[in-house]
């Protein structure tokens, strides 16, 4: 899904909301580098490898979450700067 705001004289300029989009972009970004620390290490489940990869499928949902909502953001921000929003 994509917002599409109308720039307008009357409302927000156009940098103001490609701004605010790239600060989102930035804090998706810390957070996808911080749930990466979190990715599960086969080291972490000695003799049980079905944990270790439904653990790992927990963590590819989560990280494919994001990535969607970073994708969805940016293109959001592309669509406001080029005009197309």
């Amino acid at each position: 899904m994509k917002m599409t705001p109308i720039v307008n004289i009357d409302g927000t300029s156009r940098e103001s909301l490609v701004t605010d989009r790239r600060n989102v972009l930035t804090a998706i970004d810390a957070l996808m580098a911080a749930l990466q620390e979190t990715a599960p290490h086969g080291r972490d489940y000695l003799g049980d490898k079905e944990r270790y990869i439904f653990d790992r499928s927990i963590y590819a949902t989560r990280f494919a979450t994001l990535d969607k909502l970073r994708n969805e953001i940016q293109d959001e921000a592309l669509a406001i700067q080029d005009g197309d929003a």
